[in-house]
């Protein structure tokens, strides 16, 4: 046991001024993140209503958002620049049928230090191949949505210099465009996107 033990902790020993030293004041300017954010708002996609009397709406601004991506910040710096790719969605889900609303959101922010732990970003935000499925006994259609370039504010308290706690809103719109089922009638129209959202995000 003796033998496996000891590297480990030596490996931790090692390890360990790094951890203390990871996230935004690092002296490395590139730092790579991770976060997740729960989103709500935009127009009403669908409703779908279970046999338990439970309804639950699909939106447009909704639900969950999972991203990656790098953070350029110099240590001592006020200004960071981010850029992330996500996956975002909101669903419902049974036994007999789905519907879904997703896609793959492009972000770029500038971001300024206002106090020591917290500071305010702007930028701009692409959702990228967004689409509304259905299947089973929710199927309602299915439509490929035409993003249109957004833009996001957010507010982060930066918890420790790897952790951020965060308040977000987006201002996006889709357009859509085709045909409905009858295979004759044009459908044209605009979806309203926007959404608020708080998030967390992990800083390395």
């Amino acid at each position: 046991m003796k033998p496996i033990i000891a590297p480990l902790a030596l490996a931790a020993a090692a390890l360990a001024p790094t951890l203390a030293h990871a996230g935004l004041d690092s002296d490395n300017p590139i730092h790579p993140l991770i976060g997740v954010a729960i989103t709500g708002g935009g127009d009403k996609l669908s409703s779908v209503e279970y046999s338990n009397g439970y309804s639950k709406d699909i939106t447009a601004g909704g639900l969950v958002q999972v991203y990656g991506g790098l953070e350029y910040h110099e240590k001592g710096s006020p200004i960071g620049f981010q850029g992330t790719i996500g996956y975002h969605f909101d669903n419902t889900s049974a036994s007999n049928g789905n519907q879904r609303f997703q896609r793959w959101p492009i972000e770029g922010l500038v971001l300024f230090n206002v106090a020591p732990q917290f500071r305010l970003g702007a930028g701009l935000r692409y959702a990228a191949a967004a689409k509304f499925t259905s299947d089973g006994a929710g199927y309602v259609g299915n439509a490929d949505f035409n993003s249109r370039l957004g833009a996001i504010l957010m507010g982060e308290w930066l918890i420790t210099p790897s952790m951020g706690l965060q308040l977000r809103y987006v201002n996006e719109k889709y357009k859509v465009k085709g045909v409905a089922s009858d295979g004759t009638t044009p459908i044209d129209f605009t979806i309203d996107g926007s959404h608020g959202g708080i998030g967390f995000n992990y800083y390395f």
